[in-house]
């Protein structure tokens, strides 16, 4: 199978790089996982300068593709090539250039899925590179100044404070529903502030526990406090989970230089 996916993931790059706009493409360790795993496809990044051809255009490059289709927003492509998992990521280098600036303005972009964009810049496999900006990028996140994770880790401990504030909140009114959203929030935001503290991006979220696992900076009683969480128990009730969470919050604070 791998050198099926090998294949496979050349033939994809040698398509889209025939497009002048596209400056480097990129795959992904999904496509790693066993065949059988259900996190297992091929995932490419496209970076391209200026526009690329809108989604007619984009799925006649891929006519014997099954199942295509394209997400309304971003520039995102799924099919499948002989019963492979397909995925397609265009990334606009302009956009990337001023989020690497590291301006104030910018730190909007790392709420939604923290590090990621920038873990996949730096640990994603290149396919083609047709000039140096991929190696200029990352050098440069190789080389980012403490403040940029300092800033970035008080920014996450303050969203993690809200989260927990709504998880009891919702605890205390035996709210289900808002409990399960707020606490989602809270690990979602918990795990990116562990990878933030120990200076390191933050991979994908499948099967981020074993990753989560191998971070050299960690607080104590973490694993059984994050389980505790996890895990589907009927005598872990939403108030003792509510107590948990705010142990969480409490035993990462040291970690995050903060002034109170």
């Amino acid at each position: 199978m791998k050198h099926k996916v090998q294949r496979i993931s050349k033939d994809l790059a040698e398509r889209l790089s025939k497009w002048e706009q596209v400056d480097a493409i990129t795959i992904l360790e999904s496509a790693e996982e066993d065949y059988l795993s259900p996190y297992f496809f091929i995932s490419l990044d496209v970076y391209y300068k200026g526009d690329i051809p809108e989604k007619d255009t984009r799925q006649a490059l891929f006519s014997d593709a099954g199942a295509f289709e394209s997400s309304s927003y971003g520039k995102k492509d799924r099919f499948f090539i002989e019963d492979v998992p397909i995925h397609l990521e265009f990334k606009n280098l302009d956009r990337i250039n001023t989020i690497i600036e590291l301006k104030t303005d910018n730190f909007g972009a790392f709420r939604a899925t923290g590090t990621y964009m920038f873990y996949r810049l730096l640990t994603g496999k290149v396919l083609i590179q047709k000039n140096l900006w991929l190696d200029h990028i990352r050098k440069k996140l190789t080389q980012l100044p403490d403040e940029f994770w300092q800033m970035l880790a008080t920014a996450s401990l303050a969203t993690l404070e809200h989260y927990l504030i709504d998880l009891q909140s919702a605890a205390m009114e035996n709210d289900d529903y808002f409990f399960m959203v707020s606490q989602s929030g809270f690990l979602k935001t918990y795990c990116s502030l562990l990878f933030t503290i120990n200076h390191e991006f933050e991979p994908s979220r499948r099967n981020i526990i074993e990753k989560l696992d191998k971070l050299p900076t960690l607080p104590e009683h973490f694993l059984g406090r994050m389980q505790s969480l996890i895990n589907v128990d009927g005598e872990m009730t939403n108030e003792r989970k509510a107590d948990v969470a705010e142990l969480m919050a409490k035993s990462i604070i040291p970690f995050v230089k903060v002034d109170y």
